[in-house]
């Protein structure tokens, strides 16, 4: 998982910028952002009930507890 951030050269800042610039003229759609927020709540909600499961079902190591 290494990667090499490249150079930050003016044509490169230029070059996102731009591509910055084509993002956000973009439309997304009104819905977009109602189902971000969904997905976001999905994950934060089963992560929560997964994290309960694992405690209700797994007992502490009694080394762990010292």
């Amino acid at each position: 998982m290494f990667f090499r951030i490249p150079l930050l050269t003016p044509g490169y800042i230029r070059y996102l910028q731009t591509q910055a610039a084509r993002v956000s003229v973009q439309s997304e759609g009104p819905g977009f952002p109602r189902f971000a927020m969904l997905l976001g709540f999905m994950g934060i909600g089963m992560s929560g009930y997964s994290s309960r499961q694992l405690t209700l079902h797994c007992k502490p190591s009694p080394r762990f507890l010292r």
